[in-house]
């Protein structure tokens, strides 16, 4: 009779082991079909801003995220530019968390091409396990094009309202950082804005502007060959002409083609640029000195977010600027107040920058000087040989 009832007991075991199984895949294989119908909520937007070419337009981006969130999911983009729909679930979900409290909550990150990643995060004592799915179209038709599963080797949510979550990686691993960042809390669409105007196509790349203290009367250590870079990058979109990759070149450039691409920004006479550079009245040229690799920036750098808005009386603006490090998993490395004059004709000028302080947690430099005249003729010399 025990016997039976062990052959029972065993058989039931087996019986739910096995339904127990193909029920865990039956919720993945719903989880997928799920993400792929919701892809189809907004194919007439996707399709229409493929064929035209539009696809990392932000008003495309914005008009997907916004029926993503119709919805009834949290979705951003994957640079954390438009503010998340339906915000609180992720909000309510990472606060429980950081108190150890068991939590559920997914998210939607919309990609350039058009696709997305869904990350259904799950909390419990302080521990969050990350499940993601990629959703990308292939040939008019959404696909799942990637599925992983991990668990968070670290993972924080800022008083400033940024999620990061970070994969474990191998020490020496040479690609892409584990982490990753999202804004949860909103900004507002002012802040939005200016940032989007005035500051974010300036960066933290290559250039000091948001780095160092400086106003229109003492530039202190702005570096204006930097700026002559970014100002002609945010012009045309392209890099300035004079410049071949991985070779120590010099260039003599025209006294009004340079002056005139840093007046686009600065508010600044012929004598400040010519104090702050090297200038040869022979010939009425800026020397100019592409450093090639020498002076490239650390790749996957900061980006910087505008968090308040103080107009002036004199017609300009006071921003606060704190800069986001995701690969650091830092919402404030650095924070300054940049005054911005807008001008009548619809351009802009950069008039004064404070640096209010950095993260102690930081551990390497945010910029990188100029190589100096003496490293310049070092490398040169190298590179001759």
């Amino acid at each position: 009779m025990w016997y039976k009832k062990t052959v029972l007991f065993w058989i039931v075991c087996i019986l739910l082991i096995d339904l127990w199984g193909c029920a865990a895949v039956q919720d993945g294989q719903n989880r997928e079909d799920q993400l792929l119908r919701l892809a189809e909520e907004y194919r007439d937007i996707y399709e229409e801003a493929e064929e035209t070419g539009q696809l990392e337009n932000r008003e495309t981006q914005e008009q997907i995220i916004q029926r993503l969130g119709e919805a009834g999911y949290a979705a951003v983009d994957s640079q954390s530019q438009i503010n998340m729909t339906n915000y609180g679930q992720v909000d309510t979900f990472c606060r429980n968390a950081r108190e150890g409290k068991k939590s559920r909550t997914c998210f939607l990150s919309l990609l350039n091409n058009g696709g997305f990643v869904c990350y259904d995060l799950t909390a419990a004592e302080g521990v969050m396990e990350v499940e993601l799915r990629t959703v990308t179209w292939n040939q008019a038709e959404p696909e799942i094009s990637y599925h992983q599963k991990f668990q968070a080797y670290s993972w924080e949510y800022t008083d400033g309202g940024y999620l990061f979550l970070e994969e474990y990686q191998p020490e020496g691993y040479d690609s892409a950082p584990g982490r990753i960042g999202f804004r949860v809390l909103p900004l507002t669409e002012m802040c939005r804005e200016m940032n989007r105007r005035y500051v974010y196509p300036l960066g933290y790349d290559r250039n000091n502007l948001l780095l160092t203290d400086w106003n229109e009367d003492d530039l202190g250590d702005l570096e204006l060959y930097d700026l002559y870079e970014r100002f002609y990058q945010m012009e045309y979109g392209t890099y300035v002409p004079y410049q071949k990759d991985y070779e120590m070149v010099e260039w003599e450039i025209p006294q009004e083609e340079f002056e005139q691409i840093l007046r686009l920004h600065l508010d600044i006479s012929s004598e400040v640029i010519k104090s702050h550079t090297v200038y040869h009245a022979e010939t009425q040229t800026y020397r100019y000195r592409y450093g090639g690799v020498h002076e490239h920036q650390v790749p996957y750098g900061p980006y910087p977010e505008v968090t308040e808005v103080e107009e002036q009386e004199d017609g300009t603006c006071l921003l606060t600027v704190q800069g986001v490090f995701v690969r650091k998993g830092l919402d404030r490395v650095v924070t300054s107040k940049l005054k911005v004059r807008p001008m009548d004709n619809g351009g802009f000028q950069y008039v004064s920058n404070q640096v209010l302080g950095y993260d102690e947690r930081l551990d390497l430099p945010l910029y990188r000087p100029r190589l100096s005249d003496e490293e310049w003729e070092q490398y040169a010399q190298k590179s001759v040989h």
